[in-house]
């Protein structure tokens, strides 16, 4: 039995390199917030505890801004801006990209464990 049709073979031949790439970053940029979740806090045991701090912050909105000035899945304050540019090579907009948030949620992590938000009592 073939796993792939014949009209999917040619639909992909027709697409290319170029076009296969793109679909790539499409699929990559369209993870889920806990895909990014999952990847930045996996490798420390951290990811459920993530998931509790997540879900309290922002409900896992990764468009959330607080009255406190806080933004994003992770909550980021803009006091650390510059830090989170430095950290993830992006510009302040990228902190709404749970890829970025979550990267540099876990940088902060590793520099003050979850002390940082407000909603460690969660844990």
């Amino acid at each position: 039995m073939a796993t792939t049709s014949t009209p999917l073979r040619r639909r992909a031949r027709r697409l290319g390199r170029a076009g296969l790439f793109g679909f790539g970053l499409l699929a990559v940029s369209a993870c889920s917030p806990q895909h990014w979740i999952t990847t930045h806090f996996d490798s420390v045991g951290q990811t459920g505890n993530a998931d509790k701090i997540v879900r309290c912050e922002s409900n896992f909105d990764p468009n959330a801004v607080s009255p406190t000035n806080d933004h994003g899945l992770f909550q980021i304050n803009a006091v650390h801006r510059a830090d989170f540019e430095r950290v993830t090579g992006q510009p302040w907009s990228k902190v709404y990209d749970p890829q970025y948030n979550a990267m540099y949620a876990r940088w902060l992590f590793d520099q003050q464990g979850w002390n940082p938000w407000t909603c460690k009592k969660v844990l």
